[in-house]
This record gives structure tokens, C-alpha cells and sequence, in this order.
């Protein structure tokens, strides 16, 4: 896990995504969607707590019951939705882990009580997708702060997915479209990067740079 504060001109590359009502953004790539945010958690699923479940702990293969899981860096809650407090932290003793819900079980994401956010959720959140099954693909079900949610049809095998939103993102439900639970398929995900929307200087600098260049090609 770090904790970064991106800024400068690099996110410029905000106002290229498509926007959706009410301020909000989705990204297929993350160097884009990183811009976009202030400060920023990632978390790759390598801080020690992750490495030692509480029911079970091995050298490939940790499981953790949703509090435990919850508690460990503190600034996601982790809630299976297919199988009861299944979530697995994975991956080759000593190397790069990631994570699952039983890895083909259904789970949310809530953004509630994180540091780069407030009560009503998170600006900006994103993940590396590294499998999602062809013969059922999950969506990403997603829970602004004023309660309205958007449902998002994710591509098989591995991709990058984020949203920003001047609403806040309150959770992000990965299982079946609008919502539903789900102990079948098979998703994996990395690198959780979740993050607050850039101070307001670096937001008017931009615009201000981008008048200029609309007077600059107008001539």
C-alpha cells in the first residue's frame, strides 16, 4: 500500500474522458484515471495483515472473514456477497498477491470511512481487473453518495476499470448486473486505488490553459 499525491498539468488528460450525468467519468486506463484524482491510496494487497488470515493462513492462500479484511489498512470495507466471509488474498509466497472473493464469488467494495473521502464515499475509485470469466463476465455495480447507481457491464479476461464522480462513490458491487449475488465465474482484482477530487487551483490552471489553447487555434 502508498499513498501518492498526483497533480500538474498530466491531468489534463480528465477532460478527454466521456462524461456521464452528474459529473462522472469512467476509465478504461489507469495512468489516465490517476490523473484525474488528488491524493490517492493504492493498495496492491501486500501489507503484512493481508499475508496472515484469520481463517486461514498460508503461504499462497490467506482467507479472512469481511472485518478482518475490513480492518487492515482501514480504508475499504470488504463485504462478500456469495460466499460468507470468503475473501482470499492470493498469490505466490513472496510475490505479488491479489485479490478475490472465493474467486468466483460475488463481493462489494464499500468507501465509507477512507481517508481520501467522507461519509458519503470517495471521488475516484479504480481497479486492475486481472480475470473476469467469458461464460459469465461480472459487472461493476456502482452506488453514488446521493443513493442512485449505475451498472456497468465489464469485458472478459483482464482490464483496467475507474470512475470519478461529483457525486461520490459510496460502493462498487462486482457480481451479476444490478447488483445480484453471485458463487459462480471467476473475477480477480489488484492495485484498489481509491482517491479524493484535486484542489481547486490545479482545476482552474487547467481550464485557464485550455481557453488559451482554443484562442490559440481560433487564429
Amino acid at each position: 500500500m502508498k499513498k501518492t499525491t498526483v497533480c500538474g498539468l498530466g491531468a489534463a488528460l480528465l477532460f478527454a474522458v466521456p462524461a456521464l450525468a452528474d459529473g462522472t467519468n469512467q476509465y478504461n486506463d489507469r495512468t489516465a484515471f490517476e490523473s484525474a484524482l488528488g491524493t490517492i491510496v493504492l493498495d496492491d494487497y501486500q501489507a503484512d495483515g493481508y499475508l496472515h488470515g484469520d481463517i486461514s493462513d498460508g503461504g499462497t492462500l490467506d482467507i479472512h472473514t469481511n472485518a478482518h479484511m475490513s480492518g487492515i489498512l482501514g480504508e475499504t470495507e470488504y463485504f462478500t456477497t456469495g460466499f460468507n466471509n470468503w475473501n482470499f488474498i492470493f498469490g505466490p509466497e513472496g510475490g505479488n498477491k491479489a485479490y478475490c472473493a472465493g474467486c468466483n464469488g460475488s463481493f462489494r467494495l464499500i468507501f465509507t470511512s477512507t481517508s481520501v473521502g467522507t461519509a458519503s464515499g470517495v471521488y475516484g475509485a479504480g481497479f486492475d481487473v486481472l480475470s473476469n470469466s467469458s461464460a459469465l463476465p461480472y459487472h461493476a455495480f456502482i452506488t453514488f453518495g446521493d443513493n442512485t447507481t449505475l451498472d456497468v457491464a465489464l469485458p472478459s479476461g483482464a482490464s483496467f476499470f475507474g470512475i470519478t464522480s461529483k457525486l461520490d462513490i459510496q460502493s462498487i458491487h462486482l457480481g451479476l448486473a444490478g447488483g445480484g449475488f453471485t458463487t459462480r465465474g471467476q473475477f480477480q482484482i489488484d492495485n484498489l486505488t481509491i482517491g479524493n477530487i484535486p484542489a481547486p487551483g490545479v482545476l482552474v490552471l487547467l481550464g485557464l490553459a485550455g481557453f488559451a489553447s482554443r484562442r490559440r487555434r481560433r487564429r
